[in-house]
């Protein structure tokens, strides 16, 4: 199999491997049905990391562009279909949708935060623990946030919360580095975690569902905030010209 490696890293690379792939398939270099590469070998037929590569391909197979049959990965949709999975994660940045899509991320998070109070193993608060730590150190750390909230959803133990967080995840990171830059969030939001993650240890559903809600509301108030920047900013530049 010869793929075209990949060169750029704008957008980001799961996207950009996930476009590969689109090309493949539309060539004929992928068959529907064809077993894909082993991993360290696609990761090196396209150039790229294989962070980045388990990332695209655990979103695709989520959104079932790719089914695994042991240790096996098949492309079992086709090209048009991978485009539309590519047009749903490219919702996150219509900002017009933003409310839509924290309404979105409410009615899964929420319940995930509860259900984690009745599920975490030790070894689930072991990683919660260690992600808050993580944001302790380095409260600009969004990789640490990331991680905390599909540490939250795998807690759960439903697999299909896990996997809507992990393409939720992908969706917003740029998000997450924009708001990570701007002045108190980090603060503000490693004290959410920190309660969410306390709720969570009490086995407190009725707090940590309290908790989620009360981070989410953050997210939408900084988000304001950062419109209300923009439209100052805006106007300043009016009145200068």
């Amino acid at each position: 199999m010869s793929l075209e490696k990949i060169r750029n890293t704008s957008p980001k690379v799961p996207e950009l491997v996930m476009q590969a792939l689109l090309r493949a398939i539309d060539n004929g270099t992928i068959q529907i049905g064809e077993d894909l590469l082993a991993e360290r070998e696609l990761a090196i037929a396209l150039g790229v990391g294989r962070g980045s590569l388990r990332e695209c391909l655990a979103i695709l197979e989520f959104l079932g562009v790719i089914q695994s049959r042991g240790n096996r990965k098949v492309v079992v949709k086709q090209a048009d279909y991978i485009q539309r999975a590519i047009s749903f994660l490219r919702l996150s940045e219509r900002t017009e949708i933003f409310s839509q899509f924290m309404e979105f991320r409410r009615t899964n998070e929420v319940a995930i935060a509860a259900l984690a109070c009745a599920r975490a193993t030790d070894e689930d608060m072991a990683a919660l623990q260690d992600c808050v730590e993580r944001m302790e150190r380095d409260p600009a750390d969004a990789e640490a946030d990331c991680a905390f909230h599909m540490a939250l959803a795998q807690a759960s133990h439903n697999a299909m919360f896990a996997a809507t967080i992990d393409l939720v995840n992908s969706m917003i990171m740029d998000l997450r580095q924009r708001f990570f830059a701007m002045p108190d969030y980090p603060e503000v939001t490693l004290a959410s975690h920190r309660a969410i993650y306390q709720a969570v240890l009490d086995r407190d559903k009725r707090r940590a569902k309290r908790e989620m809600e009360q981070h989410l509301k953050n997210i939408e108030n900084f988000a304001a905030r950062e419109d209300g920047a923009a439209l100052a900013a805006s106007a300043d530049g009016g009145a200068a010209v």
